[in-house]
């Protein structure tokens, strides 16, 4: 096929469209993987390998074309796609090997370059297709880039199925076989190929994802380093929850209790997040549970009330609220493996069919979005050590925000208490803090006076309970307490006091609850107490601005927020090595004899192609992470972002072609800037009016809201494409490089200024980055004309 050919074959089309399928679904799988195998805050590492090694395969095409002459496009479309399918499953053979315990040390630090590579393999493979396509086929690329959008869309759909039914390592396997398929297309599109034998590795995969359907071959054997053998485990699109035959500390049971204890299995999320599953057939064998930290709430609840736990994961805190005798318990649990196919099958029998049990009902929801939906009115609401670190694919950008814990989410909480109901919180006591925040501002937001007369606080060892109560203590509930938990052995680390006046040792607590200004003790604190907000939902995330470079340089290279850090420097200097490096040393090695070096005058596309990589993925990003208040749950934000946005590029791409002039099509640029500064100052208040709603009309909501937006995104990259490629084609490649490598940067830009300043900060900021595309842009329209 020539470069001047007007429509490129279909099969080429469908060929790029499978290709960039399986890109993003081996990008999103690897999120699942990784967040298995080593840590939740390591599934950025996906994203940022993925960004990687497609930015490096623009390289490789822009420093050899020696080697990728255009009259045989097809033949090395084939072969890459083939390359990327077989690539792709070896890289994940090897990745599945590999023991990561993340111990500091140098040996740590290599063994993640050396992740980092093997995971960025696939990409630069199947990068190397989508660039060959884009700048081989730029007489057609609106068209080409819209197969590319298109193929990527429709890999989000497949994405959830395939975890779903397969997991994370089946996933791959499913992107090795788009590749495979891939290969066969583009050979239909070349009459000297010999088509039929592109067919026998299009075949070998099936049978080898059908085998995998049946009897998983390929799986995970080290989790965190470790390698541990369950009774039980499957995926879906967010988690893998296994059971393990082994029994579940108790971290908060009183050490008084002398009674029986039952057996328990352990059961776990991404090998982080744990919760036992008790052995009980009745309520006298959970009778250890009136001695438990997590229950004491209870001991305020009305007798015969009605109680609500939020994660009720292996059912302890269901039985608890049975012990105490509520009259009905309704538990909202956000993972339906959990819910079906462990406490609902599996193990219904050993578990005393707890989910099943006269006066239970359990809901397979997001807890937030539950609690909104609502109509009922609680006697208690329990949530105990409800977070987990399992990173879903949205995940992958999002570190630990947690939606549960935000300001907004305390005043649903307390909204649907009754007159005298409480919440019951029990979490880590160095999270203290902070959590007391977060309740004195939602009840500021709801009028009260004060909590300081209505929080009781206990602990053991690390382990605190929160209780608050929407009417104040009476001087004989607060008696009450503080005889229960002198008798349990649990330490009173906060009590209103019974009389007033009367002398006490002030605490932190203290402090915080009776400040005018609570902004004063925040200002004061070693760390961020601050209450988050739905804009802003880092609960986790406790180091101040000011501290986190001094911590990253002092501290863990690999903990926390640090790895973010660690990552992004590993990935800067892979970017420069593999990506700037080359491409600043072969430019002027690539001029022709009679024009000047294609460095001279690359500055200005260059720019453009960098701020549009840059401001798109701050833009996907920071609606990735709001959408995930409105739907429920990271994993419909993801697909419906993902597959909104892509679908609407690839139409906005062929719209484009349709205005002839690309000088029009950069006008989009001041619509994107627009449309961003609206959603950032609107979607809060859109997203409150309508989380109530089912959850299909929040999906149809959330496609209305984003698809102008995805249309307006897919037309400024076809237009600089055809810009460059009328004036400087050999530039192309190494524009798509650039635009890939500024894609690292802004996704982890993205993630810095959501922990910083919030969501808001990020689609203003992205906002910005356009405006700059723009002004390039019209620079490079100026030097054409």
């Amino acid at each position: 096929m020539s470069n001047g050919s007007r429509r490129t074959p279909w099969p080429l089309l469908v060929g790029v469209g499978c290709i960039s399928a399986a890109i993003l679904m081996v990008e999103l799988a690897l999120t699942r993987i990784f967040s298995v195998t080593m840590f939740y805050h390591f599934a950025f590492l996906a994203v940022s390998v993925a960004l990687f090694g497609l930015s490096a395969s623009g390289v490789y095409i822009y420093v050899l074309p020696k080697l990728h002459a255009v009259e045989r496009l097809e033949r090395h479309l084939r072969v890459y796609a083939i390359a990327f399918a077989i690539v792709t499953l070896l890289s994940t053979v090897i990745l599945l090997q590999i023991p990561v315990a993340l111990e500091p040390g140098k040996r740590t630090l290599w063994l993640m370059v050396k992740i980092y590579l093997l995971g960025a393999a696939p990409f630069f493979v199947g990068g190397a297709c989508i660039t060959l396509a884009i700048s081989r086929l730029h007489d057609d690329i609106h068209r080409v880039y819209a197969a590319d959008l298109t193929g990527g869309a429709l890999g989000c759909m497949l994405l959830i199925p395939s975890l779903n039914l397969l997991g994370g390592p089946g996933a791959m396997i499913v992107a090795a076989t788009l590749g495979t398929a891939a290969a066969a297309l583009f050979a239909f599109a070349d009459p000297s190929a010999r088509r039929w034998l592109w067919m026998i590795p299009l075949a070998a995969a099936l049978v080898g994802l059908g085998v995998q359907a049946r009897r998983p071959w390929l799986d995970v054997r080290w989790t965190k380093g470790y390698e541990r053998a369950s009774i039980f485990s499957k995926w879906n699109s967010y988690s893998r929850v296994a059971v393990y035959r082994e029994g579940h500390s108790d971290w908060g049971l009183s050490s008084t209790w002398r009674g029986p204890h039952p057996d328990s299995l352990f059961m776990d999320i991404d090998a982080s997040a744990s919760t036992p599953i008790l052995l009980a057939k009745s309520i006298d064998d959970v009778a250890f549970l009136s001695n438990e930290m997590t229950a004491f709430g209870y001991r305020v609840m009305p007798a015969g009330g009605r109680a609500l736990v939020i994660g009720s994961g292996g059912g302890r805190d269901l039985w608890s609220a049975l012990v105490f005798g509520a009259s009905h318990v309704d538990g909202v649990e956000v993972n339906p493996i959990i819910v079906n196919d462990v406490m609902g099958n599996h193990f219904r029998a050993e578990s005393g069919n707890i989910y099943n049990r006269a006066g239970v009902t359990t809901t397979v929801d997001d807890g937030r979005s539950y609690v909104r939906r609502s109509q009922e009115k609680y006697d208690l609401i329990q949530a105990s050590l409800v977070d987990t670190w399992a990173a879903t694919a949205a995940g992958a950008f999002a570190l630990t925000e947690n939606n549960l814990y935000t300001v907004e989410a305390f005043v649903a909480y307390m909204n649907h208490l009754t007159p005298n109901g409480v919440l019951a919180m029990s979490r880590w006591e160095h999270d203290g803090l902070r959590l007391v925040a977060l309740e004195r501002e939602a009840a500021t937001r709801l009028g009260w006076p004060t909590i300081a007369d209505r929080l009781f606080i206990v602990k053991k060892e690390l382990l605190a309970t929160f209780v608050l109560k929407v009417s104040p203590l009476s001087a004989a509930e607060i008696q009450s307490l503080t005889n229960a938990a002198n008798q349990l052995q649990f330490e009173v680390i906060y009590a209103p006091p019974v009389s007033p006046g009367a002398p006490r040792v002030e605490s932190n607590y203290d402090r915080l609850l009776a400040a005018a200004d609570p902004q004063v003790i925040y200002d004061g604190h070693a760390l961020d107490i601050s209450p988050p907000v739905d804009d802003r939902p880092f609960f986790f995330q406790e180091a101040k601005a000011k501290d986190l470079l001094p911590q990253f340089l002092a501290g863990d290279p690999l903990a926390g927020t640090n790895a973010l850090f660690t990552l992004l420097g590993i990935s800067m200097v892979l970017v420069l090595l593999f990506i700037v490096g080359p491409l600043a040393l072969f430019a002027r090695s690539r001029a022709k004899p009679n024009e000047p070096a294609p460095v001279g005058g690359a500055a200005r596309p260059l720019l453009y192609f960098a701020c549009l990589g840059a401001g798109f993925m701050m833009i996907e990003v920071g609606l990735m992470q709001r959408f995930v208040l409105l739907l429920g749950h990271p994993v419909y934000s993801l697909t419906v972002i993902l597959f909104t946005l892509l679908l609407g590029g690839g139409m906005g791409s062929a719209i484009s072609r349709r205005l002839g002039d690309a000088r029009r099509a950069l006008w989009a640029i001041p619509a994107i800037v627009g449309v961003g500064v609206i959603y950032a100052l609107a979607l809060p208040y859109a997203f409150e009016a309508c989380i109530a709603w089912s959850r299909v009309a929040r999906i149809a909501l959330s496609v209305a809201l984003l698809m102008p937006l995805g249309v307006l995104l897919g037309m400024p990259l076809p237009a600089g494409v055809k810009m460059v490629a009328d004036r400087r084609p050999a530039l192309l490649a190494w524009a798509w490089g650039i635009n890939g490598a500024l894609s690292v940067a802004g996704a982890t830009a993205a993630i810095l200024i959501a922990l910083l300043w919030g969501f808001k900060a990020v689609a203003l900021g992205g906002a910005l980055v356009y405006v700059a595309a723009f002004a390039v842009g019209r620079g490079m329209t100026r030097q054409s004309g």
